[in-house]
């Protein structure tokens, strides 16, 4: 990654949020906030992936630097440097779940990222430290980040019409209140749900109409705070929305579901094979990222084959 010389270093935990949803909701405003007062125009998509990919970072050493210091000390090349390497990296370990959330991150791509996207690069990422995301997401321990979905009401804020107010005021919305009391709601329903019927290891846990994922890090929770690991069960989730099932891919890295994630973007009523059809794209992705792999060791022990020639030519000659 690439980072400016570090700050001294200084003993900053990143500690459990008292609030989690009410503090995800004031990162969301943040980042709306600062978006459409900036004009960042209709591609939704920057400021969501820019969250996305600052929450799958992890706070190494809680003793060492300051991360937010490191992170808005870089200069803009830098900085947008940074974020590809970040997408670049959970590519390797699941190309699956990162080519689902492509949305999110595709725009990293254009060769030349003009200073007004730049610049808003930098003002979005600055608003969501600035709100302590890394509080809520920065924890070595996957409970702690399983707290709350903070990329639900960063999308949903930064698709509001209401998102900028004249004096830089913010007031959420009374619908995305609404959206917000529902998904507390419906945890309550998972909680029934799990203390009628013991959960079994390797069980299938799926929601066929999941947003951003905000029921099954509920169930998550509930299964380590019963002692199971969900890395143990299956979980697959489906939505139509493609920003929403990109969320839901990236989700389902920050809060550890393990290795046996789907996530489908498709109408699960109109395509009941639709998580199917996801694990049979998800193998052929990962058969790509093993030949691309592939090809990349034998360019590297190529060019380590041929400074070692270099360097033993002189000694023939």
């Amino acid at each position: 990654m690439a980072t400016a010389a570090a700050s001294p270093a200084r003993s900053r935990r990143v500690k459990p949020s008292g609030d989690p949803h009410g503090h995800a909701m004031r990162v969301g405003e943040a980042v709306a906030g600062v978006w459409h007062r900036q004009h960042g125009g209709t591609r939704i998509e920057v400021p969501i992936g820019l969250v996305a990919a600052l929450a799958l970072i992890r706070q190494k050493d809680e003793k060492g630097p300051d991360l937010k210091a490191q992170i808005l000390a870089q200069d803009d090349t830098q900085l947008i440097a940074m974020f590809r390497e970040i997408w670049s990296t959970h590519w390797i370990h699941r190309p699956d779940l990162i080519d689902r959330a492509r949305i999110l991150h595709e725009w990293l791509n254009d060769e030349e990222i003009d200073d007004h996207r730049a610049y808003l690069v930098r003002a979005v990422t600055k608003a969501a430290l600035d709100q302590g995301l890394f509080d809520l997401t920065g924890h070595a321990e996957p409970y702690l980040r399983g707290q709350t979905d903070v990329l639900s009401p960063v999308m949903m804020l930064v698709r509001s019409s209401g998102a900028q107010q004249g004096l830089g005021e913010y007031h959420t919305p009374a619908d995305i209140a609404d959206a917000m009391a529902n998904v507390l709601a419906a945890e309550s329903v998972i909680d029934i749900q799990l203390a009628v019927k013991e959960p079994q290891r390797g069980e299938h846990i799926h929601d066929p109409a999941a947003g951003s994922g905000g029921l099954l890090r509920s169930a998550a929770q509930r299964l380590r705070e019963r002692g199971l690991d969900p890395a143990d069960f299956q979980w697959s989730m489906v939505d139509i929305d493609e920003i929403a099932a990109a969320c839901a891919a990236v989700n389902s890295i920050i809060w550890s579901l393990g290795p046996r994630v789907t996530v489908a973007c498709a109408d699960s009523i109109a395509n009941p094979n639709a998580v199917e059809e996801a694990m049979k794209h998800a193998r052929a992705v990962f058969a790509h990222r093993d030949e691309t792999l592939g090809k990349a060791r034998i360019i590297a022990a190529v060019r380590q084959a041929q400074q070692l020639l270099e360097q033993a030519a002189p000694v023939a000659a």
